[in-house]
């Protein structure tokens, strides 16, 4: 059996407020491996349309530019970018305006994409059309496809529940693997055996996914959450 959360269930995890919205955290991932310093899902951008930063009551009181620098890189620093899927709040943020323009926020950095999915992102499912950033891509000179992409110690994990080419990074460490589990489990209320995401192309596919995904997991297994707020995305399972 399939369900939603209702507005109650969601209550007792998450604060909500008067209007009965919680609140999400967009939360990057930067990896350094050998000389690469690779930034994952480098979230939304600062220049969305008034309407769409109203109805997600979109806030960045830290600009990305502040938070790489708390974490030791600075944009130029950035080799390559990576994207779990085009939804514009995992991707956007990769690109800022100029008088006249947009532009690359990371001007020395390759922008990978699974082509499947960019492909797709193309011409979406309409449920989901108004999700997608590929506006933003069509405007870089090369896009750099993940098929052809070899990092050593970077695999994905491919699925099709949330979005059709959604990635599910792994980073090999010398404790174990860490897992970006993008919106395949946003938050940790997504743990639970049969909820899904009311913004999930094919929930029943994305919670077989979900299952199968935490069922093939090794003990000790480190999930890093997308939506979940900072202080409590990462975790070990």
């Amino acid at each position: 059996m399939i369900k939603p959360w209702s507005p109650d269930q969601i209550g007792k995890i998450y604060p909500l407020d008067p209007e009965g919205f919680i609140r999400l955290s967009m939360n990057a991932l930067l990896v350094k491996n050998n000389n690469r310093v690779v930034l994952i899902d480098p979230g939304t951008a600062d220049f969305l349309p008034a309407k769409l930063i109203q109805e997600y009551g979109l806030e960045i009181p830290v600009p990305l530019e502040d938070a790489l620098l708390a974490a030791g890189s600075g944009v130029d620093e950035v080799t390559d970018v990576v994207f779990t899927h085009l939804h514009f709040d995992h991707g956007s943020g990769a690109f800022k305006r100029i008088p006249g323009d947009i532009i690359k926020r990371f001007p020395h950095a390759r922008y990978h994409v699974l082509k499947e999915h960019y492909q797709y992102a193309l011409k979406p499912d309409r449920v989901e059309a108004n999700s997608f950033s590929t506006f933003l891509f069509k405007r870089l000179k090369e896009i750099h496809w993940l098929e052809d992409w070899k990092e050593e110690g970077i695999n994905f994990r491919l699925y099709n529940g949330h979005t059709l080419g959604m990635l599910v990074p792994e980073i090999k460490t010398a404790e174990g693997s860490v897992y970006y589990l993008s919106d395949l489990i946003p938050m940790k209320a997504f743990l639970e055996p049969g909820v899904y995401c009311g913004y999930d192309l094919n929930p029943e596919l994305a919670i077989q996914e979900k299952t199968e995904f935490l069922d093939s997991l090794d003990p000790g297994s480190r999930l890093l959450l997308f939506h979940e707020a900072l202080s409590n995305s990462d975790f070990y399972w």
